[in-house]
């Protein structure tokens, strides 16, 4: 579960300011994860983890508890959340548009539109990476989608991008059992599609023809087969990425230097996070891209 709070403060040049303050019971896997989609080059916000013992916390704290106390719900509210160790401080950007408020047809047309479906098929590489499996249904596909975690833009970003990522999350299967059908089942998927458009670029594969189906029944945004094989392209160029990118000894680090960021963990949840990024998935799908990519 997510939760967002946009807050408004006066900065020590007199002028207005806004943040997005989070807070996640995955907060671990995002912080992983946002490391990864940095060194990547995907277009996530500024962002910084706020902890229990630093000052700033209390500061935050109290300066929330004072503004709200005026509305007893968003109150209590806050003060429920501040009993957690750590939030995460994020880039407020304005004039980004949630899923619900985006005229879809219009959005992915245009002289645009083609540079917009290729970047989301980057994204979706990342996604099948990473097993953030809410985002887009391709390969878990009973899963539906959760296009609420990303920000849509009509003007590109200084990078480029047309999209912000405000959450990823990463699920490892396998802690207990890494011969889990379940592994199985999800890497037999990824060797399916990804052998289908290294092998055939240019041919919609079954996964994302099924994937376009389940958008429209659900949702009602109709794409097109060409749509469908500008997301294969843009899957293809994410893939390429990783696998030139991301090498098992940053997977490994990552995880190592997370241990090392809290000082207090009530609860133990920053622990219990850190030792669900189960490292044996990961580079296993990490082999398999390779495998399969050239």
């Amino acid at each position: 579960m997510n939760i967002y709070l946009i807050v408004t403060f006066l900065t020590n040049n007199c002028e207005y300011n806004q943040i997005l303050l989070k807070s996640s019971t995955t907060i671990v896997q995002e912080v992983y994860a946002s490391i990864l989609e940095s060194i990547l080059g995907l277009p996530i916000p500024e962002m910084r983890l706020l902890e229990f013992s630093d000052q700033e916390f209390d500061e935050m704290s109290t300066s929330l508890l004072n503004a709200s106390k005026s509305n007893e719900s968003l109150y209590d509210f806050i003060k429920l959340e501040l009993s957690k160790s750590f939030f995460f401080i994020m880039e407020y950007i304005p004039y980004g548009k949630t899923f619900k408020e985006l005229n879809h047809k219009e959005y992915f047309s245009g002289s645009t539109g083609e540079k917009k479906l290729m970047q989301l098929g980057q994204i979706m590489a990342f996604d099948i990476f990473c097993n953030n499996w809410d985002r887009l249904p391709l390969i878990w596909m009973d899963n539906g989608t959760n296009f609420s975690n990303i920000l849509f833009f009509d003007t590109p970003s200084k990078e480029g991008w047309y999209f912000l990522l405000i959450n990823s999350n990463m699920t490892c299967i396998g802690n207990n059992n890494p011969i889990s059908n379940s592994n199985k089942k999800y890497i037999a998927r990824i060797k399916s599609l990804v052998y289908s458009i290294f092998r055939n670029p240019s041919v919609e594969s079954t996964q994302v023809k099924k994937m376009r189906e389940i958008i429209s029944k659900y949702y009602k945004i109709n794409l097109s087969s060409s749509s469908g094989i500008l997301l294969q392209r843009g899957i293809l160029h994410g893939i390429q990425l990783i696998v030139n990118k991301i090498t098992p000894s940053i997977l490994k680090d990552t995880k190592e230097k997370l241990k090392h960021l809290i000082k207090i963990d009530f609860n133990s949840i920053w622990k219990k996070g850190i030792e669900s990024i189960y490292l044996p998935f990961l580079l296993d799908v990490l082999e398999n891209l390779k495998n399969q990519s050239f």
